[in-house]
């Protein structure tokens, strides 16, 4: 069964390549005037962070002082770490250039450590808000051996990534190490449509979806409906109500000092589908940013819109983002060393 995209999903998609083959490079200026702003997304096209760049660019424009020309422009690469890097330390610090940033990036440098390839803090980006809370879904096909988390402690799961720093590696790895599961995962894939479409082609077994709030969780759920997948664990500290059977990871993590890397790490999933500028943006700017993000994600046209293509909305503001980003940074040293070394990227 191919990957379900709706007409709209195309369109945007193919936006996507044509924008970014219009664009000069990005050792240049993205802008084509002035009055143009540019929203840059750390995913290929046709993906749900692709799809809330795209639909948060056309109702941010009508609600910004002089009605900007806004253009996404997507830059994948680096799982994410290229555009994190890029927007800290090239792009313009006017309010001109923002981002939607995968969420796993902005946490790498204090995950990882030295073994990250991040380039910033992610504490001074100018954080403009998220439009979703995240929670995370483990996800696989029928045609796995394992149907049950208790299975997958017993025997290989295949599952794929972008890159190693992703959540998407992250959490097989932190299962792998906290409850023996025998997770195995492949690096490489450009996005989740591509992901899906291995486990389509039986090449994968499943995915770790540490965004459940996308195009992803429609068509997760159309394929359950055909019995063709099923969820083996929720990545949230309270159950999906639509799931309630399947256990949460606290669940599965039970002694307290693993739940406090589980919830050191949930802490910072919650932060979604972050947008944020450069650091150094003025006040006076970040201020609008921030004021235009929160009327557009109330403009009842974006929420009909965001309704038809299936994408949930439930924003964190800009100074609450930037409040829950600080508090993951000050989290226990010596939980942070614990959680790098079950984490590595070396395993």
């Amino acid at each position: 069964m191919a990957w379900a995209f709706s007409r709209l999903d195309r369109a945007a998609a193919i936006a996507g390549i044509v924008i970014c083959s219009c664009l000069p490079a990005f050792g240049q200026s993205a802008l084509r005037s002035a009055k143009d702003m540019v929203i840059i997304t750390s995913s290929p096209p046709g993906g749900g962070y692709d799809a809330y760049s795209r639909l948060l660019g056309r109702y941010l424009q009508k609600h910004l002082p002089g009605n900007p020309n806004i253009v996404v422009n997507n830059m994948p690469g680096g799982a994410g770490i290229r555009a994190a890097n890029y927007l800290y330390n090239i792009a313009p610090k006017d309010g001109s250039t923002i981002a939607l940033l995968d969420r796993a990036v902005a946490t790498a440098p204090l995950l990882y450590g030295e073994e990250s390839k991040a380039q910033f803090d992610a504490t001074k980006f100018s954080w403009i808000g998220s439009v979703m809370r995240e929670a995370g879904m483990v996800v696989v096909s029928s045609h796995a051996t394992a149907k049950t988390i208790a299975d997958a402690m017993k025997t290989e799961v295949i599952v794929g990534s972008t890159g190693p720093e992703q959540d998407t590696a992250m959490y097989p790895r932190l299962l792998n190490e906290l409850i023996g599961a025998k997770f195995k995962v492949v690096y490489g894939y450009a996005g989740q449509p591509e992901i899906f479409h291995a486990i389509e082609r039986n090449e994968l077994e499943g995915l770790f979806m540490s965004g459940w709030s996308g195009n992803g969780r429609a068509y997760v759920r159309e394929r359950m409906s055909h019995g063709e997948m099923r969820l083996l664990l929720q990545i949230n500290a309270q159950p999906d109500p639509m799931h309630a059977d399947v256990p949460t990871i606290l669940d599965v993590v039970t002694t307290p000092a693993d739940r406090n890397i589980v919830q050191l790490l949930l802490s910072r999933l919650s932060l979604g589908r972050p947008f944020m500028g450069p650091p150094g943006v003025p006040a006076s700017k970040l201020a609008e940013l921030r004021d235009g993000f929160r009327a557009a994600l109330q403009d009842p046209e974006l929420l009909a819109e965001a309704a038809n293509m299936r994408l949930a909305i439930d924003p964190i503001w800009g100074a609450d983002a930037q409040v829950m980003i600080e508090d993951v940074y000050k989290a226990d040293p010596a939980v942070i060393a614990r959680v790098r070394n079950v984490i590595r990227l070396t395993r």
